[in-house]
């Protein structure tokens, strides 16, 4: 079972990067074909270099798509996991297990059901500076129910939480460093949401 779903992660991320590498690959052909057109022109038939088959492919696969589809096509539609690398990995699968209640299953992760359907997920890049004292490349954002009552019991299980909380329009917002110095933003949402 574990190596089946394992499987199936990196199917879903083989194939998200060939998407955007076609993406990519779409756009530059669009470029080639407009240069082989003015070539052509210009030189007599014969002259004209052979395209290799994977240039057919590309061209017949990127000439497919009408630019008014490619504009109206939904695209990323939200996040559907989230993927890190940790020194330890069962140490750290257990920790966020034991501290954060997360349903870690045999397979190394673990799917999030239940969140409310109004549930929306925030993406955004920036320079990281509210990362620190982490110094990661990432901050991954959990939703709980109750802030400050989890604050207090990482506090008296000796996790690392920040003194700092936040309190807006947006929500109630506090943070702990998990054991592999990566800050984990934990984010109780406003009632109703």
């Amino acid at each position: 079972m574990r190596t089946k779903l394992v499987s199936l992660a990196f199917t879903v991320i083989i194939l998200a990067i060939c998407w955007v590498h076609a993406q990519d690959a779409a756009s530059g052909v669009k470029a080639h074909e407009k240069a082989a057109e003015s070539a052509s022109t210009a030189q007599v038939s014969e002259n004209k270099p052979e395209e290799s088959e994977s240039q057919k492919q590309i061209g017949r696969g990127a000439g497919s798509m009408k630019k008014t589809d490619q504009a109206d096509m939904k695209r990323v539609t939200g996040i559907g996991g989230v993927f890190f690398r940790a020194k330890d990995p069962a140490k750290l699968r257990a920790w966020y297990k034991t501290h954060l209640g997360i349903d870690v299953q045999t397979w190394g992760g673990a799917a999030f059901t239940g969140v409310p359907a109004i549930a929306k997920t925030a993406w955004f890049v920036g320079d990281g500076s509210n990362f620190a004292p982490s110094s990661s490349s990432f901050m991954i954002n959990y939703r709980v129910a109750d802030l400050h009552r989890l604050l207090r019991v990482l506090r008296e299980e000796d996790c690392q939480v920040l003194d700092k909380v936040e309190e807006s329009d947006y929500g109630i917002f506090g943070w702990v460093m998990d054991p592999e110095g990566n800050k984990v933003e934990l984010w109780q949402p406003p009632e109703g949401q």
